[in-house]
Parts: C-alpha cells; structure tokens; sequence
C-alpha cells in the first residue's frame, strides 16, 4: 500500500479540478505535502478530444502540479450517479490513497455530473471509514472533506491564497490542449465550447483574483465545508497573513 496522501482532489472529468483547485494543488505540495488527483470519468462524452487524450493530458496536468498520484475511477462520463456502485468504487480509492482532506465538487453547478460527483464523494468518505464495511481493505477516515465550486456562488467557509502558484494553475489547465485553446478553426463543424473560447483561462484566473480581493491577497481559491473546524490556538491562525481590515 502506499504512502498516505494528505491531500485528494476529487473531480467529474479531466480538467474540473485543475479550474477549481489546481491552485491549492500546487500550493500543498510546494509546502511538502503529498497530494493527488482522482477524476471520476475520462470525459469521453466531451465535445473535443478522446478519452486517452484527455487522460494524456491529465497525467500532464498533475506532473505540473507536483501531485504524487492520479487515478480514475472509470465512471461514466454523462451519466453520473451516487448509486452503490459508484459510491463502493470512490470508496475503494479512498481507502487505497488515505488522504486526510478531500476536495469535492459544491452540490449546486450547472453540470449534472459536478453535482453528482459532490453527493458521490459525500457517501464515499463515509463508507469508507466503515468498520463494518469489507471490501478487502482497511477502512479509512478522511479528516477533512471541503467543497470547490466552478461558476456557482457559495459563502466560502475558508479560502486559500494561491498568490504564488497562480502560474502553475494556469499551465495545469492549458495543458489540456484539447479542450482549452487561444485559436479555434472557424471552419471546424464541431461545436465551440466555453472552454474552448479564446480568454477562457483569464477568466478562471479572474474568479481567482475576486475572491482575492475578499481575501485580502492577489489570487485565492474559495472552499465550503458542511461543518466547522475547531481551532486549537485561534490567535496564532487568526493573527497569521494580511490584515482583513483597511489599513490608511
């Protein structure tokens, strides 16, 4: 078995969570933390490219952000559901990788499997901390399971300054070159999706910036979490980083 990851970033296909938290990605393991990417399909219902290229891409992404593992859970791509099985198979992974926080989906998004990626993740932390469940392997209890949102509003229980690897969230996303590209051909007969619209990237970068700007810092990642944390010495966590007020 392999050494425990202390950070897993759970998304619906190539590429979700590189948008929503590559930057933290990056991030943890500048800090020493070992971290890794588990994507639920590989997107072969994708307007553009094909399931090997985008898992190419994907192992591509992951290098850049220095993450220790990537898997994928084989689901089907358009057709997401928390049924057992699915469920039984994100636990699996979860019991094989250990992580001690996990990074899902928000429940509310405009894409179906987003949705279904959050209530599937939801059930496989906690079936996979089951004693009475046996599938095999020793059960695992996740410490932490926090929410990333895409285009959706939420009130962030916390946010991540990801100032200093904002760079290498951008590459991590352009490194899937079929889907996010600056020069699509007018006379191609397929469809031209968002992400494949010039200046998509500035735009998740620009979400970024906002909520910097509420975070007192250049770029930050927003995170929900269901239940609060306890913080065992408040006015060292509270006192770290940039003031929160305006300072003249």
């Amino acid at each position: 078995m392999t050494e425990p990851l202390d950070l897993l970033a759970i998304g619906a296909h190539p590429d979700d969570v590189e948008m929503t938290s590559g930057g933290w990605l990056a991030l943890a393991h500048e800090q020493g933390h070992r971290t890794g990417v588990l994507h639920l399909t590989r997107g072969e219902m994708g307007t553009h490219g094909t399931p090997e290229q985008r898992e190419i891409e994907a192992r591509a992404a992951a290098d850049l952000l220095g993450c220790s593992a990537i898997e994928f859970a084989g689901l089907p791509d358009g057709h997401l559901r928390d049924d057992d099985d699915s469920i039984a198979t994100v636990a699996r992974h979860l019991r094989q990788l250990r992580p001690r926080v996990v990074i899902a989906p928000y429940f509310v998004c405009h894409h179906p499997d987003h949705e279904a990626a959050a209530r599937i993740a939801v059930r496989a932390v906690h079936l996979a901390s089951l004693r009475g469940y046996d599938d095999g392997l020793p059960r695992h209890t996740t410490q932490r399971l926090v929410h990333a949102r895409y285009s959706q509003q939420f009130e962030p229980s916390f946010y991540v300054d990801v100032s200093s690897v904002v760079e290498k969230k951008r590459q991590s996303i352009l490194a899937y070159r079929s889907q996010v590209t600056d020069s699509v051909d007018p006379n191609d007969e397929i469809p031209v999706t968002r992400l494949a619209r010039p200046g998509f990237t500035d735009q998740v970068l620009a979400r970024n910036a906002a909520d910097g700007l509420k975070a007192a810092c250049d770029y930050a990642e927003a995170y929900w979490m269901r239940t609060g944390f306890i913080l065992k010495d408040p006015i060292r966590t509270l006192g770290e980083g940039p003031a929160q007020h305006l300072v003249r």
